[in-house]
């Protein structure tokens, strides 16, 4: 028996592919997870060692040598002091915890077995198809045999047209409380009603957000974590392929010392990580036993982790690249989700009065819970750490006794020494240009935090928008930060004049030279800070959807052209004067990518190419779910072999564009 092969789609296939742009950091984590390299360990615990000691020497040294004489100038000295001393602790103990990141693989689960009947939980409120089609699509198609349900709090009919089409079960409530929660509890109960009317049971739980694709290993690679009885929750990393997010880094983005290093460090009995919300998977039974997801928090995720963990469960984390979602584009989405993780964490602190110790959480888990809630109120303690030397300064206290210039100097080397050292211990998942401007975003969130735990003001579930905005805006800049940059502005300026005689006040050059440092210093974060704010890469974009700059040979209306880039929503193509001629008479095209079904697109605009030819902009039509999903099939489950340049299980969404100054040194996996 033959088969017939479309002739255009034939001549995609045997079209030779152009080697992709770089690769994202999360395609070297595509494998099962194993031990940190030798190098990479080794490295990482002499830079904990250098950071601990630099800063330990730095104070002992200036409590020897630069302390000068007065009550008020000691006292000034010592509270400067007490505030150079603060990171010490969280450094010492930040090198035990991640002393060791190594991790394992449980067995595979090719096969669907009878304790490990599985359902996906795909939550989803006013998401665009661009946004859901491809985590839906994704999910259908893993293996072993599951259920894929879309729990849609929208009540929207093309999401259940679109649910018919792909092979997912859509579903939803007539009462739409507690959000993202109450929706995970509606299905759960849906799941005991049907099985107490005789339908199989469902013993896994996986959860994805709706913009959050499963890789084909999602399932196969988890699964076998639940042979042990006592683990009620295993989960994975989230890695973002929206390169050139707001937080990205250009490597794994603000999140990655936390999903690739701190998370890993716990990865053993006792200290195991919490539910982030996505990418999980939960043991129905747990659930059920402590009363499902915890509805009094909007962190649902995490506090409902410790439900798990006093009900004596155990908890997994598996280090693999198991999805792939979006990061916030934009300094609002950023804010906006990082305010309500923050808010959500301030609810769990009070409610679960996480400052006293637990007969239910060992040390470890105690101190993760804490600081995990805690940190949120960082905004406030930078606050606090940019107006402590502009206070001693202006009082006009003598701080130190050295020349400031050998102290500026002293103080920079140990810093920079300092901020290597850091580095090394976080396995290099941290650029310090982006994560010092990405701080000072968290003094409006820790802000809000700390007002909140004084009016304990009602909170309501905020979803972080993953749709294109009606027009280009700049991002806005919080009035704490103007505020803060202009008081450092007038201190330095007051400093200046004070040095200059000037003016009536005298402040002399000791006074100065402590405070300075850190005042400038601050001065700079501020700077990046807000700049990174108004950066025009950063402006609210029209587009549902991430291009993918996977450069290739296809095949469109039957000719050939040159792929520029491809998303969930269409694809830009390159084509010669005869082929712009020929488009120009037609609505709809095929276009065929190589190993893909071919997929109907309007062209909906061209113009001229700077490089020659003209550049054909083309789009899915709406309601067509079969180009969906074949566009969804080709960049996340991308078939071997036909894209050049793509390792083994890596799909085409990892390519980066080179052209946007990203550049990736595959840090994550540190098997060297």
């Amino acid at each position: 028996m033959s088969t017939s092969i479309h002739p255009a789609r034939a001549d995609a296939r045997r079209a030779r592919v152009a080697p992709v742009a770089p690769l994202a950091s999360w395609a070297a984590l595509i494998g099962p997870p194993g031990p940190e390299g030798r190098r990479s360990r080794l490295l990482a615990r002499f830079g904990g060692f250098v950071a601990v000691t630099v800063l330990a020497v730095y104070v002992t040294w200036r409590i020897l040598f630069t302390l000068p004489s007065g009550t008020f100038n000691l006292v000034a000295a010592w509270l400067l002091i007490a505030f150079e001393l603060l990171p010490l602790p969280a450094l010492v103990i930040r090198l035990v915890n991640q002393w060791n990141i190594d991790n394992r693989a449980p067995r595979r689960v090719l096969t669907a077995e009878p304790d490990r009947r599985t359902v996906i939980f795909i939550p989803t409120y006013n998401e665009p198809v661009e946004v859901i089609a491809p985590t839906i699509t994704a999910a259908c198609r893993l293996e072993p045999a599951h259920q894929t349900w879309v729990l849609d709090d929208g009540d929207r009919p093309w999401v259940a047209d679109l649910c018919r089409s792909l092979g997912a079960r859509y579903v939803t409530r007539t009462v739409h409380d507690h959000a993202k929660a109450g929706n995970m509890n509606h299905a759960l109960e849906l799941m005991a009603e049907e099985e107490a009317a005789g339908a199989e049971p469902l013993d896994v739980v996986a959860v994805l957000d709706c913009d959050h694709v499963p890789l084909p290993t999602f399932l196969t690679d988890t699964l076998g974590w639940f042979d042990d009885p006592r683990i009620a929750l295993v989960q994975g990393p989230q890695n973002y392929y929206n390169a050139g997010a707001f937080d990205d880094d250009g490597e794994t983005g603000e999140q990655g010392v936390f999903f690739h290093v701190q998370l890993a460090a716990r990865n053993h009995d006792g200290a195991g990580p919490f539910w982030c919300g996505s990418t999980a998977l939960v043991r129905t039974a747990a659930l059920r036993e402590i009363g499902g997801v915890d509805t009094r928090t909007i962190v649902e995720d995490m506090h409902t982790t410790l439900g798990l963990l006093k009900a004596g469960w155990k908890t997994a984390y598996h280090h693999q690249t198991l999805a792939v979602g979006l990061a916030p584009d934009t300094p609002g989405q950023y804010l906006l989700q990082r305010r309500r993780w923050g808010l959500g964490c301030m609810q769990v602190l009070v409610l679960e009065k996480l400052w006293a110790a637990k007969r239910w959480l060992g040390w470890r888990n105690f101190y993760e819970y804490l600081t995990a809630t805690v940190w949120w109120l960082e905004g406030v303690a930078t606050v606090f750490a940019f107006l402590v030397p502009a206070i001693v300064l202006v009082s006009g206290a003598t701080t130190s006794t050295l020349n400031p210039l050998l102290f500026t100097a002293v103080f920079l080397v140990q810093f920079a020494i300092r901020m290597w050292g850091v580095q090394r211990l976080f396995r290099g998942h941290l650029k310090w240009r982006s994560a010092f401007a990405l701080r000072i975003l968290r003094i409006p969130i820790g802000l809000s935090c700390a007002w909140w735990l004084l009016t304990r003001r009602e909170l309501t579930f905020q979803v972080t928008p993953k749709s294109g905005a009606d027009q280009r805006v700049r991002g806005t800049v919080p009035r704490i930060l103007w505020w803060l940059l202009g008081v450092n502005v007038l201190v330095v300026v007051y400093a200046f004049l004070g040095l200059t005689d000037a003016v009536p006040w005298k402040v002399s050059p000791p006074s100065v030279g402590a405070s300075g440092v850190w005042l400038a210093l601050s001065g700079l974060v501020l700077v990046l800070g807000i700049r990174r704010i108004q950066q025009d890469q950063y402006l609210t974009s029209r587009r549902n959807a991430y291009r993918v700059p996977v450069r290739a040979r296809v095949s469109i209306g039957g000719r050939q052209a040159e792929l520029v880039d491809v998303s969930m929503g269409g694809a830009a193509v390159l084509a010669d004067a005869d082929l712009a001629d020929a488009v120009a008479t037609q609505g709809a095209l095929d276009l065929v990518l190589p190993g893909a079904d071919p997929v109907l697109l309007d062209v909906i605009r061209q113009r001229p190419h700077p490089d020659g030819g003209t550049l054909l902009h083309l789009r899915v039509r709406a309601g067509d779910w079969n180009s969906f999903r074949a566009l969804a099939v080709w960049l996340f489950h991308t078939p071997a072999g036909v894209v050049e340049g793509l390792p083994p299980g890596v799909p085409a969404v990892a390519a980066i564009d080179p052209e946007a100054g990203l550049n990736p040194r595959t840090l994550i996996r540190q098997q060297t």
